[in-house]
């Protein structure tokens, strides 16, 4: 215990750093295997993630640099369940959420992420009449599949700051956050955050 006391000390002391609170996504994935649309790639998504933190390439670290580093920071962190979220915004059931758990070990990123040990991404989706989500609205006919743009009118409503806590190339602890949306809408609720 108090070696986790005088990691999160000299963490919070140092001007490098930010303090964040880490907390574990409420968001509850899709039942079943997780869902992605066609075209959609893990290379897709790591671009989008890499780019919202910030990063040009992933940090490369020897094997085993981070074991006893993300066993500590999950038992420091593992009691904290607080999250703050805009409800807001409800703009019925024209446009849905359809998420996706993103799992750091599926992208290749559990040797160099150390929180969170997943995401949960929640992309925005047409719904039919009958309520019934489309969660991915084909492309015009020759266009380019480009998963990060919603459909027309069906947007994120709302979107949360989740904190990641990585170390970089030069063995670095950096805590940085990326911005995910969480609920989606449309009209011109969906412009409120």
């Amino acid at each position: 215990m108090s070696s986790a006391f005088l990691a999160t000390a000299v963490l919070l002391g140092s001007s490098a750093v930010m303090a964040f609170v880490l907390q574990p996504s409420d968001v509850e994935p899709a039942a079943g295997r997780p869902h992605r649309c066609p075209g959609e790639s893990w290379q897709s998504v790591r671009k989008g993630l890499l780019e919202a933190l910030g990063l040009r390439t992933e940090p490369r670290l020897a094997a085993g640099a981070l074991d006893g580093v993300r066993e500590q920071w999950q038992r420091t962190f593992s009691s904290i369940s607080h999250r703050v979220l805009n409800p807001a915004c409800d703009t019925g059931p024209r446009c849905c959420p359809v998420t996706s758990q993103v799992f750091m070990k599926d992208l290749g990123w559990d040797t160099w992420v150390i929180q969170p040990p997943s995401l949960t991404l929640v992309q925005c989706a047409l719904c039919s009449a009958a309520g019934h989500t489309v969660p991915c609205p084909p492309p015009p006919a020759g266009a380019q599949v480009d998963s990060s743009k919603p459909p027309p009118c069906c947007q994120p409503s709302s979107l949360e700051m989740v904190p990641v806590l990585y170390m970089d190339q030069f063995s670095t602890l950096v805590i940085s956050s990326v911005q995910l949306p969480r609920s989606c809408g449309c009209g011109p609720a969906a412009n409120c955050q």
